[in-house]
């Protein structure tokens, strides 16, 4: 294998979810080993053309302004097509490996090998595959595809059509403020008021157009290898009627030294599904004597994530250092996440974990070794854990290595294009 290109709907340093990131960690360690990496990602851009590629060094990104269309087109795009048809062509990778398809689409214009990770439920939840009930933000999470999916879908892209028109209507704006800063200020501008500034939606989703986006993404899947970091979403795809999945977990570059003595650290996006609320609430609840901080960026909403103290993000560089300091990691996650990259990075760096027993976390976290599991969406459970963990701190197990994994990642390379 001399050559392959990622499809990713986000990569460093735009965007630093862990899906991105992994997707970084792999190229540069694919690249080490010798092997020609090219990534294609999807960028937000206010005020650039749609569709418009720019090319940084091996990352080609491409510009889509539309972001929240791909349900309404059952994740299809022609011009986009197109322009990963010339990309492709141009590249003439020996295969291609998909890391998200958001963004993207499924009318991939490549006949060669074709492997898919897949990171979380979008495949078949197109709610932004959080498998949350978008319209009923206090009902559990929903055990997958069913009939309401129409109606949680339309509540996820209710003001998504108006900020896509202010995205490609931004012009001279974007070009001046630059397209990431301006779509940060747009998020800052109240939902109510966002919506109520820019009227004539599209209609909502209907259950057609879930029907057509399902069948196109099986019909997808049918030509690629799929991989799972977690059993969890492994199972969870079969049952949506995807082919079974290979499970491959994540591996991480090995931590610097254990320091310690530093504060309880909660890292991920400030929004309701990774639960910094809960996390800030059981804390005060806990009554414990090490500081919380509560580090990430800002999500849809950013007066629901003035209600509790935080910082900005973390740089990538100085995840690995903070983690080696933190007393514990404490996550408050109320979707199922699948394998989450900060997890592992959590032990790697020897520092414990607190987190919810949901989705894959419980494949990732053994309870009482490796740290403290708890009810997901449960206050009281979250407090009796932080409560544990600062008092005996366990020491986690290391992690699979990111050699370990890219070991085994060329392994199905190799399957794939003898298949």
């Amino acid at each position: 294998m001399r050559r392959i290109v990622q499809l990713v709907h986000g990569f460093p340093p735009e965007r630093l979810g862990g899906t991105e990131r992994y997707a970084a960690a792999v190229a540069a360690g694919l690249r080490a080993r010798g092997v020609e990496v090219y990534t294609i990602a999807a960028t937000l851009s206010p005020g650039e053309p749609m569709y418009r590629v720019r090319r940084e060094g091996a990352v080609f990104r491409v510009v889509h302004n539309a972001p929240y269309a791909g349900v309404r087109r059952a994740e299809r795009d022609p011009a986009l097509s197109r322009v990963l048809a010339e990309l492709l062509g141009e590249l003439a990778p020996d295969l291609v490996h998909i890391q998200h398809l958001q963004f993207l689409g499924v009318d991939l214009p490549y006949s060669g090998p074709l492997v898919w990770t897949l990171h979380d439920a979008w495949a078949w939840c197109a709610a932004g595959g959080t498998l949350l009930r978008q319209d009923q933000p206090e009902t559990p999470v929903c055990p997958g595809p069913g009939t309401a999916c129409a109606v949680c879908t339309s509540a996820w892209v209710a003001d998504n059509p108006a900020l896509a028109w202010a995205l490609r209507g931004a012009g001279p704006l974007g070009a001046a403020v630059g397209g990431e800063r301006l779509h940060q200020l747009w998020k800052r501008v109240p939902a109510r008021l966002r919506t109520g500034l820019l009227r004539g939606a599209p209609p909502p989703v209907n259950p057609a157009m879930i029907r057509r986006r399902d069948s196109a993404i099986r019909q997808f899947a049918s030509r690629c290898h799929l991989i799972s970091p977690s059993r969890w979403l492994a199972d969870a795809a079969v049952a949506a009627g995807l082919p079974r999945p290979t499970l491959l977990p994540h591996g991480v570059a090995p931590g610097g030294p254990r320091i310690g003595g530093g504060p309880l650290m909660f890292l991920g996006t400030l929004a309701p599904h990774k639960g910094p609320d809960l996390v800030w609430a059981a804390w005060r609840r806990a009554g414990v004597g090490v500081p919380l901080h509560i580090h990430g960026p800002v999500g849809r909403d950013p007066a629901w994530a003035a209600r509790f103290p935080h910082s900005g993000p973390l740089a990538h560089a100085d995840v690995g250092p903070a983690l080696a300091r933190a007393h514990a990691l404490v996550l408050g996650s109320r979707w199922p996440e699948n394998a989450p990259l900060v997890i592992l990075e959590a032990r790697a760096a020897g520092c414990p974990v607190v987190a919810p027993a949901i989705g894959g976390i419980p494949e990732l976290v053994e309870h009482g070794v490796d740290g403290f599991l708890y009810r997901a969406g449960d206050e009281g459970a979250c407090a009796d854990a932080i409560k544990r963990i600062v008092e005996d701190p366990p020491v986690p197990r290391p992690p699979l290595s990111l050699d370990a994994h890219l070991d085994r990642l060329q392994s199905l390379y190799s399957g794939a294009l003898r298949s």
